[in-house]
């Protein structure tokens, strides 16, 4: 009989210390898995933060370039009147929540400028000659937008400035990445004035033009 009793007493105890056991092990886990929950929503929430970076940089800049410029342009001594309007491709909005890894990435793969170039000779009707890029994608780091695609016979290529005196190559670089760098830190929320060249389709030689503004 006392054995017997033995035997129960030991089987008890042993079921007593499994049950808490499991339950050990099973709080330990509970907690392992909130970790890694929250180590993933960590890793989302930074990598959000990242891609609306990105995305605000590239905002600054297309709203800062949206509008329409004119100029002039002489190529082989015949002067032509010459126009870029810039248009956003969605409307620009900066959010004041947290949104969603898929509302930013929507953004990130919509928003693009659609860039129309038009040449004319004022003084001949019927002159005008035009170039329109859709879906582009401007290089925001150096300010520059370039227009070369099969759609269009003609090269265009414009950069960023704030100055109607004449530059050289490198002086319209160094200009245009430096005016760049203050549009998408949010410091300069508007470009007035571009500079432009033109290659034809026909020829290798460059010719330099300036935008200003309408």
């Amino acid at each position: 009989m006392k054995n017997h009793f033995m035997t129960i007493l030991t089987f008890l105890l042993i079921v007593s210390c499994s049950k808490g056991g499991d339950e050990r092990l099973a709080e330990k886990e509970s907690i392992k898995s909130r970790e890694q929950v929250e180590a993933e929503n960590e890793n989302q929430r930074e990598w959000a933060d990242k891609m609306e970076k990105d995305l605000n940089q590239r905002k600054y800049f297309i709203q800062a370039v949206e509008g329409k410029f004119e100029g002039e342009l002489t190529v082989s001594g015949i002067d032509f009147s010459i126009t870029a309007n810039m248009i956003s491709s969605i409307p620009i909005n900066f959010s004041d929540r947290v949104r969603t890894l898929a509302e930013i990435n929507y953004e990130l793969e919509n928003l693009t400028l659609t860039v129309n170039v038009k040449m004319e000779n004022p003084r001949i009707a019927n002159s005008g000659v035009s170039c329109t890029i859709e879906k582009h994608r401007p290089d925001i780091k150096n300010g520059i937008i370039k227009m070369i695609s099969e759609s269009c016979k003609n090269i265009f290529r414009l950069s960023l400035s704030d100055t109607l005196k004449e530059l050289n190559a490198s002086q319209i670089k160094k200009k245009s990445k430096v005016l760049a760098k203050e549009v998408i830190e949010n410091r300069l929320d508007q470009v007035d004035i571009l500079d432009g060249s033109f290659e034809s389709s026909t020829s290798t030689q460059e010719y330099k033009f300036k935008l200003k503004r309408i």
